[in-house]
């Protein structure tokens, strides 16, 4: 059996070639661990395949092999003692490494080092890391796991040991040394347990996982008598590490000594934040409910600003604007933008809007990374509001920062709304692409509720490009009635979802819409849903933020966005019946949105739409061209598509062809920007549909015709070319050439094929 230097160094593979190396029952989130642990690369897969999910979530968080390897993977062989003792230290020490320090822990000497990096290279097992520096890596991550396996435990531990007083020795930093310290320490050192604490202190703000687990280690080192405010300092950091990292169960575990070690009311605010990201919205309000009522004042606004966001999410503007009266912070302006969006008051939502947009502008990653939960609100506020590109450019930016500061736990729900703003835009791939990314890490995070909502975008998604609507309107039935207040931006038409505001109808199918029958106008149009099989997502650019990053694009907002301009606009603002009221269990918090304002143009748009599924032709042709162009307005350029294919079909029933083939035109351009396959195809059935009801060239043309003219296309449809037809008729080639561009003109057609195929023949006129 070879080693697994004798894996090829191939060009890695996109994403979707290397999903169709894979069985076809292959989850989204192994098929997404398997990618990125092999960086596309399929050679790799055979040492991965025998690894359970659980153990590949190990491997992608810390880079080595939770358990035994599988018989197949074996480290380099035919190595000499100096080179298995340099790669071995290599291993303990990770990429990059100093080949002085891999010296050092080897205990080797520079003069019988040197040699030995020179055959490790040759080899294919290391390689420069950067040209001019002389530091080297590992050709892959993995590669350097199997290696650290393969070590014996004893001698790993004495390694880590060596590599720890070494790295003392030269005054690293703590974060340096905290990683060889955490797998060698013995219980009980006081100055390792700081030291630990001080290097995940260090490192909290962009590996909160690595900090987790440089906690852990000091938490199970620290002497039984250990002072109690480092106790203190250990549990409280430790939680703050785990909330970050989206480790919610490690959180549940701490909460029985965090109550015994802080006040009340810190303990209610740390409870009622995990209810929130558990998405137990009352269990939340109950706990920041009694915090409030005992805390003294100064503790006081964190509870009023997580009360007030479940009241924005409530649709409750009057209390969040009674419990925020006094903050002026941006975590309170995004929640109050998100209230009057919700509401529908669009003085309350741009004001709030254009102030936490200030503020968010202003910051680099870095401090962006600390507040991604206001962008997580503020762009759930631009999509309800139907900013849809504020919002995605609000998700692309907090998707980025997060992923370089490890923010984990809060990635799924930035995912999850850049996926659902760029659906609404008919940004199909990169929908894909991060409804993907975002069911794959909240199935590893356990997190069944937004893996469940990024199926429905997946679902969604994959409908719009490929005609899948069995597999939508599955997704869509199971989504809670709620989210659909959101969601009807991004659900197709046959998802059979009756449009809010429409209690009365059927829903956007028409009462006799069926899945998979016929479509939006019915069995009187073209339009169908023929879908092709169980097409899987595309997933296949690496753009910046990680190898499963696809975000590459921060979207503007529309001209009159607050979020894209300092000024907070027109105070044209309601409060009225219309608004949507609570939205209690839609999931904004978790991720998944609230309510649109039934006077939003892209929902007045749907309800026209609606309205003209179940009209005339005469009343729907201008609700049509109405909700065509309030598509248009909030750039939903999946639903402008589809609206006007079913104007053009209207209007051939109607008999206006020309202004028909005009709107299937757009529909199919439309379709071409989007990448929807589906409505493509629909689009050029649409066209072939008006084509065929067109006048034929024949009877009706040739009186149009001269004596001469109709000699020629007699003599075309016979096949004879245009030096046969000049002898026969005794004229040049060139007046036969004139008389055809002439016939072409009259006719209507470009090729003499087409003319000979339209049987235009010839009778003198008169």
């Amino acid at each position: 059996m070879n080693d697994v230097t004798a894996v090829p160094e191939t060009p890695p593979l996109s994403r979707e070639r290397f999903a169709g190396l894979l069985d076809a029952g292959t989850s989204v989130e192994r098929r997404c661990l398997l990618y990125e642990l092999t960086g596309g690369i399929p050679g790799w897969l055979a040492t991965l395949a025998p690894l359970t999910d659980p153990e590949l979530r190990e491997l992608a968080r810390t880079g080595l092999f939770p358990g035994p390897l599988p018989q197949h993977a074996r480290e380099p062989d035919r190595l000499g003692p100096v080179e298995r003792d340099v790669v071995r230290a290599a291993a303990v020490l990770g990429d990059p490494f100093d080949p002085a320090l891999a010296a050092a822990v080897a205990r080797r000497g520079a003069a019988a080092v040197l040699p030995a990096l020179d055959v490790l290279a040759e080899r294919g097992i290391i390689s420069p890391h950067t040209v001019g520096t002389p530091l080297f890596r590992f050709r892959h991550p993995l590669l350097r796991a199997v290696v650290y396996a393969r070590i014996p435990p004893g001698a790993r531990i004495a390694a880590h040991a060596r590599a720890a007083e070494v790295l003392d020795e030269t005054g690293a930093e703590p974060a340096q040394r905290a990683v060889h310290v955490a797998r060698s320490a013995a219980p009980g050192d006081l100055s390792t347990v700081r030291l630990l604490a001080d290097a995940a202190d260090h490192v909290l703000g962009s590996a909160p996982e690595r900090a987790v687990e440089w906690l852990r280690a000091a938490r199970r080192i620290a002497p039984f008598d250990a002072p109690p405010a480092l106790r203190r300092r250990l549990v409280l950091a430790l939680w703050r590490a785990a909330e970050r990292a989206g480790d919610h169960r490690l959180c549940r575990e701490l909460l029985p000594e965090l109550g015994d070690l802080e006040d009340a009311t810190a303990v209610a605010e740390l409870r009622a934040r995990l209810a929130i990201d558990l998405g137990r919205h009352d269990e939340a309000r109950d706990l920041l409910t009694a915090g409030l009522r005992a805390a003294p004042e100064d503790k006081a606004p964190p509870l009023r600003l997580r009360l007030a966001l479940l009241a924005a999410v409530r649709g409750e503007l009057p209390a969040v604007r009674e419990l925020l009266a006094e903050d002026r912070g941006p975590e309170a302006a995004a929640v109050v933008a998100l209230a009057g969006a919700v509401a529908g008051h669009t003085a309350d939502y741009r004001a709030g809007a254009a102030a936490a947009a200030a503020f968010l502008r202003a910051m680099d990653a870095a401090a962006l990374a600390e507040h991604v939960e206001t962008v997580v609100r503020l762009g759930w506020a631009a999509h309800v509001a139907e900013d849809f590109s504020a919002a995605a450019g609000l998700f692309a930016r907090g998707v980025r920062a997060a992923r370089r500061a490890g923010r984990s736990g809060a990635l799924p729900r930035l995912l999850l709304g850049h996926a659902c703003a760029l659906l609404a835009l008919g940004r199909l791939a990169e929908a894909l692409r991060s409804a993907e990314d975002c069911e794959a890490r909240a199935s590893t995070l356990h997190r069944p509720d937004l893996a469940g909502f990024a199926r429905l975008l997946r679902a969604s998604a994959l409908t719009w490009r490929d005609g899948c609507p069995r597999t939508g309107a599955a997704a869509a039935a199971a989504a809670p009635a709620a989210v659909e207040r959101l969601w009807w931006a991004v659900l197709p038409p046959e998802a059979g979802r009756r449009p809010p505001g429409n209690e009365g109808h059927d829903g956007p199918g028409g009462s006799g819409s069926r899945d998979g029958d016929d479509g939006p106008g019915g069995p009187a149009g073209p339009i169908s849903h023929d879908a092709p099989g169980s097409p899987d997502s595309p997933i296949s650019h690496d753009a910046p933020g990680g190898p499963a990053g696809p975000i590459s694009h921060d979207a503007p907002g529309s001209p009159d966005s607050p979020i894209s301009h300092d000024a907070p606009g027109n105070a044209g603002s309601r409060d009225g019946p219309d608004s949507p009221g609570n939205l209690e269990g839609s999931g904004v918090l978790e991720g998944s949105g609230a309510g649109v304002p039934r006077t939003a143009p892209g929902r007045r748009a749907r309800d026209l739409y609606a309205r003209a599924e179940a009209a005339d032709d005469g009343r729907a042709l201008p609700l049509l061209r109405e909700a065509a162009s309030g598509f248009a307005d909030r750039r939903m350029a999946l639903w402008e598509g589809h609206t006007r294919l079913l104007l053009a079909q209207r209007l051939a029933r109607a008999g206006e062809l020309s202004a028909a083939a005009e709107e299937a035109g757009r529909a199919k351009a439309l379709a071409v920007a989007t990448g929807s396959g589906r409505l493509r195809r629909l689009a050029i059935d649409q066209q072939r549909a008006i084509g065929g009801r067109r006048p034929r060239v024949g009877a009706a043309a040739t009186p149009a015709l001269s004596v001469r003219e109709s000699e020629i296309v007699r003599m075309v449809r016979l096949g004879m070319p245009n030096r046969d037809i000049a002898d026969t008729l005794v004229i040049s080639v060139k007046t036969v050439e004139a008389h055809l561009t002439r016939i072409f003109r009259k006719t209507g057609v470009r090729s003499r094929t087409a003319l000979a195929a339209a049987g235009a023949g010839g009778t003198a006129p008169g």
